[in-house]
């Protein structure tokens, strides 16, 4: 697999510069982890750990003067992968549409667009990995983006249909054939947003979102010697995010940024025997506010909420199907980036507890991890 991607990068990267005038934007990023574990349940309590390093190469420029391609081939766990390769039409459509095709990252909430490497927290917020995956949310497809008029901001609407293949990942996870899980059914997300300009200093990002699709058969779940008529098991999450910049000067910056979802979606319930077809509603909610000091040094805290036991095992009652457990998490983190914001590091921490089924309440890991990310190249580690 290694092999194949370099000989495809290689045989590509002549083509692309010789169709363009401009040589694309080549970065390299690299992420290192390690951290120590205060969960007692575990062989790894309190021992210092050291995460694989990974690291993430970005090509990306200008085909011609109306369009553009990206991709991004990250090296994770000890694996090479495709985590973004898609091509957008920028002008030249009609109406000033903006079309998007490939793989990448979807536009459900502001921070699944952004990789993790420039978030200014550690860990992915607890609802994103119940109800997306630990990669977030994406998926092959394509979306349109339309301005629409307003006069006092700037508003879009993003309308997208991908393959579903995001669902199927979140349902039985990577090793899951997509086939016997849900079969070959599109899944769709839209979103709604306006920036607005406050002044010169402050502005507001605001966004509705949606989802839409199938997740499952009933069948995975149901074996077919029950007799249980076949269904589509269907999802609809929506959501609303916002994000708060104030920044004065070059030395200061304040960011409060919040996204909340609710899933509405078919679940499976009874018994072996007899099984039945309910529909659940679940949420989740993070916010945060990262603030910069002295232009080198940062300090933020989070507050996360969902529905789910992070790191339950997939099946018809627990994730994105658990209407009955809660996790909630608190993460702390102090931010130095010695050289402009092409190196960074953070140390931070995080707190999970979890409210049961059966009304007890259970305190949770807790982990403290030292971060770096370098980049080489025009994307930085990390952007105020």
């Amino acid at each position: 697999m290694t092999r194949k991607i370099i000989c495809y990068l290689i045989l590509l990267s002549p083509i692309a510069i010789a169709q363009s005038n401009i040589n694309p934007d080549i970065s390299l990023i690299g992420t290192f982890d390690t951290y120590m574990n205060f969960d007692k349940d575990t062989p790894d309590y309190g021992k210092l750990l050291f995460d694989i390093p990974s690291l993430e190469l970005f090509i990306d420029g200008y085909l011609n003067p109306y369009s553009r391609a990206t991709a991004n081939i990250a090296f994770e766990e000890g694996e090479f992968s495709v985590e973004e390769l898609y091509a957008q039409i920028l002008r030249g459509l009609p109406l000033d549409i903006q079309l998007k095709a490939g793989k990448y990252l979807l536009g459900f909430g502001k921070i699944n667009t952004v990789h993790p490497h420039a978030w200014p927290f550690i860990d992915r917020p607890l609802w994103q990995q119940i109800y997306f995956s630990d990669e977030g949310f994406n998926d092959y497809g394509a979306d349109i983006n339309f301005i629409i008029p307003t006069n006092d901001f700037y508003t879009t609407l993003d309308l997208g249909a991908y393959s579903g293949n995001s669902m199927t990942l979140n349902t039985a996870g990577e090793d899951a054939d997509a086939n016997e899980v849900r079969g070959n059914s599109l899944i769709f997300v839209g979103r709604l947003g306006s920036f607005i300009s406050l002044n010169d200093f402050n502005n507001l990002d605001v966004g509705l979102d949606g989802s839409y699709g199938t997740y499952a058969k009933s069948s995975f779940y149901i074996p077919d010697s029950v007799g249980f008529p076949g269904q589509m098991l269907k999802y609809f999450y929506s959501g609303i995010d916002f994000k708060y910049k104030y920044k004065p000067d070059s030395y200061t910056s304040l960011i409060i940024q919040g996204e909340a979802i609710l899933n509405n979606r078919d679940v499976v319930r009874g018994t072996e025997t007899d099984p039945t077809i309910e529909t659940i509603s679940t949420f989740g909610a993070f916010i945060y506010f990262d603030y910069q000091f002295i232009k080198q040094f940062s300090i933020g805290l989070k507050y996360d909420f969902t529905y789910g036991v992070i790191g339950d095992d997939y099946s018809a009652t627990t994730l994105s199907n658990d209407d009955l457990n809660k996790t909630s998490g608190i993460e702390g983190w102090i931010g130095y980036y010695p050289v402009e914001e092409t190196l960074a590091f953070r140390l931070g921490t995080q707190y999970l507890f979890y409210d049961l089924a059966d009304g007890t309440s259970k305190d949770g890991n807790t982990t403290i991890t030292l971060q770096m990310i370098f980049s080489l190249g025009p994307h930085k580690a990390h952007q105020f």
